[in-house]
């Protein structure tokens, strides 16, 4: 099943779509390159926002989406969630949990784009040893531009508990250098989902089609299908095989 891990669909909800009418867009789209399930992912700002005031904006929103979608055949099946930033006081938010994709144990969270160094390292462990929940690192791809290396990905990776997202986007637009540098995070193991990370059908408009032609002609079928495979098995809270 091909499932959409990050987007930004919900109306009104933060910088992504502006309007029910946007989302019902958005959504088309995505149904027209064969993606069944969304994954619901606005942003949450601990510093800007408590998580019950959250909540209610998003309970909300997720009405006014599915008023908008309920004559849409074979609409997706919508699952909600947060992309949450990462802040070091994160852990003791005993509400925290709320913020998990719904139905399972993992929390899709934002690192601070910025090079990485031994205090947010130190924060970071603090926060992994704290988190009852499983941890899904978004749009990976973009703390490489901050100086960040692959080693420094996979020291958080080792800290445990946290599998990586990559955006549709740069597969879709990225130079052969960069596409290669994100394709070879595919064939070595160390993406496990993929989002569309959409908020607008200008600027930011879903590129699923167009990301998944590119990971089957270059890595090849069977890893496309592993990350549908574990797609699956996360929204089902099941075990995946993380990269060793």
């Amino acid at each position: 099943m091909l499932t959409d891990f990050h987007s930004h669909i919900l109306p009104e909800m933060d910088d992504g779509a502006s309007s029910a009418a946007e989302s019902v867009r958005l959504i088309k789209i995505l149904m027209e390159s064969g993606v069944q399930k969304i994954v619901l992912t606005p942003h949450f700002y601990r510093e800007n926002e408590n998580i019950e005031s959250f909540l209610k904006r998003r309970e909300i929103s997720f009405e006014k989406l599915l008023s908008a979608t309920s004559d849409i055949p074979g609409c997706p099946q919508f699952v909600l969630g947060a992309e949450v930033y990462f802040h070091a006081s994160l852990a003791c938010d005993k509400d925290l949990e709320k913020l998990r994709i719904e139905g399972t144990d993992y929390l899709l969270l934002e690192l601070p784009f910025e090079r990485f160094f031994d205090n947010f390292f130190s924060e970071y462990s603090s926060f992994i040893n704290r988190c009852q929940m499983n941890i899904i690192l978004a749009h990976i791809e973009r703390y490489l531009s901050f100086g960040n290396k692959l080693s420094d990905i996979r020291h958080i990776l080792n800290m445990g508990n946290a599998v990586c997202q990559i955006n549709c986007s740069p597969l879709a637009q990225a130079g052969l250098f960069e596409r290669k540098t994100y394709l070879d995070l595919i064939r070595n193991g160390y993406i496990s989902v993929i989002g569309t990370d959409t908020h607008n059908t200008t600027s930011r408009p879903p590129m699923y089609q167009k990301a998944m032609s590119i990971i089957k002609s270059k890595c090849g079928e069977a890893a496309f299908e592993r990350i549908c495979e574990n797609s699956d098995k996360i929204l089902s809270n099941c075990p995946i095989n993380k990269l060793k």
